[in-house]
């Protein structure tokens, strides 16, 4: 399996390949990603609807990493670089907007793989995500890695769906009394 960071993806192949495992995805998502605007929609509670073509155009201008299998996409995370947003206040940071791995590849640590290729490439970049409080997959990955939970939505995705920020920063962003335990 090879893991690739491509900041600009351009293979016509891999992007059909993209957009197809989007679809194969996108019902797992709290809300489904058809029913959202963009990968950095605020509201997240009542659908905006757009469908997956919407959120498939403005994610593809976005950087990759990707698991590939020989030419065939075993999964993916998209991120923006330099991101900025009502919950993610640092400017100069990656923020992983959008991660799926194909069924026949789960379980394989993927989603380990690609958030430590992105802090790999980028070691002095706070990287940001979030997701929903009961996505226990996501949630072990991050918690594993070293994120730090930096904010909790109460019933922003709907009654009793709570959206989680996290966060996982190089060490010299970190409290002053961290840094002088180092």
């Amino acid at each position: 399996m090879e893991i690739k960071l491509i900041t600009k993806l351009e293979d016509k192949s891999l992007l059909l390949q993209l957009r197809d495992l989007l679809i194969l995805g996108d019902q797992e998502f709290i809300p489904p990603l058809s029913s959202r605007s963009s990968t950095t929609q605020q509201g997240l509670g009542a659908a905006e609807g757009g469908g997956i073509d919407l959120y498939f155009n403005e994610m593809k201008t976005q950087c990759f990493v990707l698991a590939l299998e020989g030419d065939r996409l075993a999964g993916f995370m998209s991120f923006k670089l330099d991101h900025r947003g009502a919950h993610v206040p640092q400017a100069k940071n990656l923020y992983a907007s959008t991660s799926v791995v194909h069924p026949d590849f789960r379980g394989r640590g993927l989603m380990t793989a690609f958030y430590r290729e992105m802090l790999a490439a980028y070691p002095d970049r706070p990287i940001y995500t979030r997701t929903w409080h009961e996505n226990f997959g996501h949630l072990k990955v991050l918690e594993r890695l070293g994120f730090t939970l930096t904010e909790l939505l109460p019933n922003h995705r709907g009654e009793g769906i709570h959206t989680v920020y996290y966060c996982h920063k190089p060490y010299y962003l970190c409290k002053e009394s961290t840094k002088e335990t180092l």
